[in-house]
């Protein structure tokens, strides 16, 4: 069997045994429901006008009302007015919350705590306006000279750097997409270190390794527990954007499908990444009472990118610290989508980005390999990394001369693979208009390029 074919078979066994598990199903149906109740919730709750409860004690006061309200709607806001009989009646509305700002007689405002809400800017504003009008009125002017007035033509505005983006909302949605690309990050790289720890327990792995070879049952595992995992981001992320289109309301945030796209990219890459480390440290330990200590450095880790992040999104997306994690490849997957989308991160910083991570995949993918082949048959207790790396594989006798470095070609062959796929989506989802698209699907067209490129290369005989 050749080793393209043998990963594909370890590739499709995992797709199916994990399907039909019932923890993948539930996690599925979580994360629908999570993405899909998010959106509509998204599109639905921010589409009302923000509105204010302004309580109006006197005659003074009530004639005000038509002021207030003007007021309101030239700050984007309603106001919803309440004539009250006394100051007491007015103030057991505020302590009640009922009430935001109360007028007494036209000349003070009540408020229960703050001097400076919204509701408090919108009264006052009506009132300083309603004062000067009448002193024009007094003047003798008309009433519409006097508005004329009191409403002079705006200056003109240069912009610098325009941002036409809504920072909040955008920033609920990186929280969000972050969220889920973590969990997903987490729950798959975890089910593969199980995976590989209960077939060594078992010892499955030996009848495994009677016909494929250790870097190709590493490789098919990888490959078909990734596919769940990128079928699933990509189910919840076109889920939400469908139901924000449909939800009505204001919709979803402009940027939903670039972050969607952004957090499916940064998945293929971040799980390229942590999953065959995942996998390395499954195949240390012989027990499933051990996997859970042993995987804990990588746990911290992923959970320290994912802090980073929102520390980056609660902060400064442009800060010197936050450009510099954004290159630090354990931590890019979190920190890069929350830099694309709230900071000024451009087109050549996200391909540098990008090229470091696989870089640094490469490099882990052959770290995790030797380990995995080293460590895979040894059962007891754990042997340490640094002798694990320098010993023989103790699979020598089942593989045939060259099947080892077949086997590993054609992994990083998969990786090369699967990252250009994933660029080459993402640049479509982004939309070819944005130069993010062009660079992504240019970055995906050139790794395809040079994976059939290397179809034609000279091979090295196998010694």
């Amino acid at each position: 069997m050749s080793a393209r074919r043998a990963v594909w078979e370890v590739a499709r066994r995992e797709l199916v045994e994990r399907s039909r598990s019932r923890v993948m199903r539930i996690s599925v149906v979580l994360l629908l429901l999570l993405s899909v109740g998010g959106a509509i919730a998204s599109a639905r709750l921010t589409s009302g006008t923000p509105s204010d409860d302004v309580g109006l004690v006197g005659a003074r006061s009530a004639a005000m009302g038509p002021a207030i309200q003007l007021q309101a709607r030239a700050a984007g806001r309603r106001a919803r007015l309440h004539d009250l009989a006394s100051t007491t009646a007015a103030s057991q509305a505020l302590r009640g919350g009922n009430l935001d700002v109360v007028l007494l007689d036209g000349a003070r405002l009540l408020v229960k705590s703050s001097r400076s809400t919204a509701a408090v800017r919108v009264v006052q504003d009506a009132v300083a306006a309603q004062s000067v009008l009448d002193r024009l009125r007094g003047s003798g002017l008309t009433e519409s000279q006097a508005l004329e007035m009191l409403t002079p033509r705006p200056l003109p505005i240069d912009v610098l750097e325009p941002n036409t983006r809504n920072i909040d909302r955008n920033r609920g949605l990186i929280v969000v997409g972050v969220l889920a690309l973590f969990m997903v990050l987490i729950f798959y790289g975890q089910a593969l270190a199980q995976g590989v720890t209960e077939e060594k327990s078992s010892r499955v792995v030996e009848l495994l390794l009677t016909s494929v070879t250790p870097r190709s049952l590493l490789a098919g595992k990888v490959l078909g527990i990734g596919v769940l995992g990128l079928a699933q981001l990509v189910l919840a992320g076109g889920a939400a954007l469908l139901a924000g289109a449909l939800a009505g309301g204001a919709g979803l945030p402009s940027a939903a499908p670039g972050a969607v796209a952004l957090v499916v990219m940064w998945f293929v890459l971040g799980y390229a990444f942590y999953s065959v480390a995942f996998a390395a440290v499954g195949a240390l330990v012989s027990r499933q009472e051990d996997l859970q200590t042993a995987i804990m450095p990588i746990t911290l880790l992923m959970t320290g990118g994912f802090y980073v992040a929102l520390i980056v999104v609660n902060t400064d997306p442009n800060g010197t610290a936050a450009q510099i994690v954004a290159f630090v490849p354990p931590l890019s997957p979190m920190v890069v989508p929350a830099r694309m989308v709230l900071g000024n991160m451009n087109t050549i910083e996200l391909a540098l980005a990008v090229a470091l991570d696989l870089l640094a995949t490469a490099g882990m993918i052959a770290l995790a390999a030797r380990v995995y082949e080293r460590a895979i048959l040894r059962t007891g207790a754990p042997i340490k990394l640094r002798r694990l790396v320098t010993l023989r594989a103790r699979h020598s006798e089942l593989t045939a001369p060259g099947e080892t470095h077949r086997g590993h070609a054609a992994f990083v062959d998969l990786v090369v693979q699967w990252s250009a796929v994933a660029l080459v989506i993402a640049g479509v989802l982004i939309g070819l208009s944005d130069p993010v698209a062009i660079a992504l699907l240019a970055l995906g067209l050139a790794l395809i390029g040079l994976r059939q490129s290397r179809k034609h290369w000279p091979r090295r005989p196998a010694h």
